[in-house]
């Protein structure tokens, strides 16, 4: 913290100044005054120590100095490190070879101001010269270091105060140049160029209204002070950049100064921790406030919930939780039985505010290749025009298929009987080459409808039998010459009477489903067999289910 004081004779400088901190508690009570033994051995290394600062977070002491041997004064930075001090630390950028003194730090230490003096030359009439320079604190370097346009050649002792933009300073009285007395003068910056014009004061300007803003970070887990933690602070309207502040490695305080009629964010991280997001509107502030967000929690590690799901249905396969730490790259390999690998990178060195999220994973099933051969079996050839359905969909003759499914396969072609069956996929993603034989229609023909089903004891058509169904319509359709019997079977459960009846009912139930899908009626011969035409002995349920079952007979082609 810089202490304001009047100067009477700019002569009453003292030749040297040992430079000492002001350690401040986060509440603005001074606690104690100790010089910095790094610069105590400086002074007793033939350093010459002159003026001095802290900073408005109390982490950082600038100070003039110069060194055995150097032709000028330059800047220096102490910075706190825990209870102890750092080295003191040369501000190369802005060093030339005249002097620079009397430092003075804005609150969030994005502008240094300093005293740059120039000597007096033997020319007749040449003065010392000292004016008041302003740097800039951009991309971890002090640069654009000039003259604020307010300065003249007489003016000393900047003094920024805490709302960074009211500067007092002192000047020599224009009626004694070079021998009268100074001063005291102040201005206000309007930008980052312009001010007001310069004015006196008998009494110290209260700075413009400013909110200090402070808090602790602390683990989440324990509750212990986070070391190497920082806040930075934005415009939240341009989301630009306006401040870095480091908190106190020991106890993890933090403290950062926010202007009037401005909004900001601040996000408050460490290395290796969660952010998090603190949204400030200072528009209505109208005096100096102190507001503390007490302590904020930082995690160091990411709960992910992982809900892997298939692709193409969309089932979910599996959930599970990952703890990962923050600020690395992880690699995740996720495996399920059926499934291709996923590999999955999660970058935590990235900003993470929530420390719990969850994350969808699309796994693709394992596929192996399939090539359907249609042929007709008499002859060998392969039969080109035909058509395969897979589940009803049409399909090509070359397609991956998923390892371990069981699906409808119908494959049909004009001048065949069709094909229907249930097709097993393989376990393993090997190529596979299917030959499915078409047998050309002929006279006195029959055919098994395995797949066409009633609900118990009725003739009402299972919803499974559509695929079938739609097998038989597309026969009928592509060969439009062809007649067939439609007869139905049971088992010897049963009368005859009530067998006979039962067996019609359901060839007819099978000629309405086609006679709505197009097919004239009279290209059909519906006819109940019964019980009369068993395949296999009725000398068990499954003898007895095979016997049940609806056929085709080619009548004219």
């Amino acid at each position: 913290m810089h202490i304001c004081k009047k100067f009477s004779n700019f002569a009453l400088e003292m030749k040297r100044i040992i430079l000492f901190a002001l350690v401040f508690a986060f509440s603005g009570s001074v606690l104690a005054q100790v010089q910095l033994p790094q610069v105590r051995l400086l002074e007793n290394q033939g350093w010459s120590i002159q003026h001095s600062v802290m900073s408005w977070d109390s982490l950082s002491v600038y100070f003039s100095a110069k060194e055995p041997q150097a032709p000028s004064y330059d800047l220096y930075v102490v910075r706190a490190n825990g209870w102890r001090w750092g080295e003191p630390e040369k501000l190369r950028s802005i060093s030339t070879d005249e002097d620079e003194l009397w430092p003075s730090i804005s609150s969030d230490e994005s502008m240094l101001f300093y005293v740059h003096r120039t000597p007096a030359t033997r020319e007749k009439h040449s003065f010392e010269k000292t004016q008041i320079w302003r740097a800039w604190y951009r991309d971890n370097t002090w640069t654009e270091a000039a003259p604020i346009i307010i300065s003249g050649d007489e003016d000393s002792q900047p003094q920024l105060l805490e709302d960074n933009c009211t500067l007092l300073f002192i000047r020599r009285e224009e009626s004694k140049k070079h021998d009268g007395a100074w001063q005291n003068w102040t201005s206000t910056m309007l930008d980052d160029h312009n001010w007001t014009i310069p004015g006196l004061y008998n009494i110290v300007p209260q700075p413009q209204p400013l909110m200090a803003a402070n808090g602790t970070l602390v683990m989440v887990k324990g509750g212990r002070p986070i070391a190497q933690g920082y806040v930075l602070v934005y415009d939240a309207t341009n989301e630009k950049l306006l401040q870095k502040a480091a908190v106190h490695t020991q106890t993890g305080r933090w403290k950062v100064a926010l202007q009037q009629n401005r909004r900001y964010r601040l996000a408050l991280t460490a290395s290796g921790y969660s952010h998090h997001y603190i949204d400030i509107d200072t528009h209505t502030l109208n005096r100096r406030e102190e507001r503390s967000f007490g302590s904020i929690a930082l995690d160091d590690q990411l709960a992910l919930t992982l809900q892997t799901y298939d692709s193409e249905t969309q089932t979910i396969l599996r959930s599970k939780k990952e703890i990962l730490p923050l600020g690395k790259l992880h690699t995740l390999r996720l495996q399920h039985e059926g499934y291709e690998d996923t590999t999955l990178t999660v970058n935590t060195q990235r900003p993470t505010i929530f420390t719990e999220t969850e994350l969808d994973i699309a796994m693709r099933p394992k596929k192996s290749l399939h090539h359907f051969r249609v042929i007709n079996p008499f002859t060998g050839d392969r039969i080109e025009e035909a058509q395969l359905r897979m589940n009803g969909q049409p399909t090509p003759a070359d397609t991956a298929l998923r390892l371990n499914m069981e699906r409808t396969l119908q494959v049909s072609a004009k001048g065949y009987m069709f094909y229907d069956t249930l097709f097993h996929t393989g376990n393993d993603t090997r190529e596979r080459t299917v030959v499915v034989a078409l047998l050309p229609i002929q006279k006195d023909m029959v055919l098994q409808l395995r797949n066409i089903q009633f609900e118990h004891d009725s003739y009402e058509l299972t919803e499974s039998s559509n695929d079938e169904l739609e097998s038989l319509a597309q026969l009928l359709i592509t060969n439009p010459t062809l007649r067939i019997e439609l007869s139905s079977h049971t088992d010897d459960q049963g009368s005859d009477k009530y067998n006979d009846r039962l067996s019609t009912l359901r060839g007819q139930a099978v000629e309405k489903w086609l006679v709505q899908r197009g097919i004239p009626a009279d290209r059909m011969v519906i006819v109940g067999y019964g019980k009369r035409k068993p395949l296999v002995p009725n000398d068990s349920d499954e003898q007895r289910a095979i016997n049940r079952r609806v056929e085709i007979k080619v009548l004219d082609f």
